[in-house]
């Protein structure tokens, strides 16, 4: 099978397409012959090396969609699935699964994989911060993927929406220019919850715009760093922060929620948003593409 394979760390062209045998599957795992596959943020966060990685070389990737060819449970075989591995092995033809979740039939394979984990994570982070009718939420980075599906979803629960998004554009109430080094100070006081996905010592400026007893979801790093908190910056307005990440955080609660975001893509009330499609073979475009951050959506591959 085609698979690409990452060797050592840096740029998009440590990436490379070689022939690999195809994987053979374990107890109690599905074989998947893939049909679309994510490139999100994070992977290329991996690949540069500014997250820490196993060794290598090995084959990328880690969130696929397509059709089971092999499993215990012959019913499970033609259905399509989608899967996220933390060992990686998703840029591949064909993927060996022990977790894996099944695609309502009208959803395509591309849009499963484009919306399971960044939905998943958007309804997950939700039931945890306990939103509700009438409260105030700041999302950053709406023009993401799982920034997008937040704001959309918290609109649905009643809330009032304030987003941040780096070409000005999100379904929310307010939206402001996260590119403007300003733009925490343009924001509003009286804030319920906070999703922080940005990070960095900065976020700590968020707290004076919190409403007493409000509520911070630290869950994402796009500036490479996580967000710090003090203690004073907390305690002296009565404020909880959440942290949300990690495997065991990532299994129990956003995996748990993963049919629930695919129910949402089926019945309408999430739309996928797809930046640009690419053939597997060009893997390293497809990083540089996210890279650059010029696109709204996810980059997918199709083997």
């Amino acid at each position: 099978m085609r698979a690409v394979v990452q060797h050592g760390t840096g740029g998009p062209e440590v990436l490379n397409v070689e022939d690999r045998p195809e994987p053979h599957r374990g107890e109690g795992e599905v074989l998947i012959r893939v049909e679309a596959i994510a490139v999100p943020f994070y992977e290329t966060q991996l690949r540069s090396g500014l997250i820490p990685a196993g060794g290598e070389p090995s084959v990328f990737g880690h969130e696929a969609a397509g059709t089971v060819v092999e499993a215990d449970d012959r019913s499970l075989v033609g259905r399509r699935v989608v899967t996220m591995s933390f060992t990686g092995g998703a840029y591949a033809e064909v993927v060996a699964a022990s977790q894996y979740t099944l695609v309502p039939e009208t959803v395509s394979a591309e849009h499963a994989v484009a919306a399971a984990v960044p939905a998943s994570m958007a309804v997950a982070l939700l039931r945890t911060a306990n939103v509700v009718e009438g409260e105030t939420v700041l999302v950053e980075a709406a023009s993401g993927a799982i920034g997008g599906h937040l704001a959309r979803l918290a609109g649905r629960r009643g809330a009032r929406v304030i987003a941040t998004a780096g070409k000005g554009k999100a379904d929310a109430d307010v939206v402001l220019d996260h590119n403007d080094p300003a733009w925490r100070k343009n924001v509003s006081e009286g804030i319920d919850v906070v999703f922080e996905s940005i990070g960095g010592p900065r976020a700590a400026e968020l707290t004076a715009k919190l409403a007493p007893r409000g509520r911070i979801l630290a869950y994402g790093l796009l500036s490479g760093e996580f967000a710090t908190f003090s203690v004073a910056d907390l305690a002296a307005r009565g404020l909880t922060l959440i942290g949300f990440g990690g495997l065991d955080a990532y299994a129990k609660d956003v995996a748990a929620a993963r049919a629930e975001a695919l129910d949402l893509v089926a019945d309408g009330t999430l739309t996928p948003v797809i930046d640009r499609t690419y053939p597997l073979a060009e893997a390293a475009a497809a990083h540089a593409r996210v890279e650059s951050r010029e696109g709204a959506g996810r980059v997918v591959l199709v083997p």
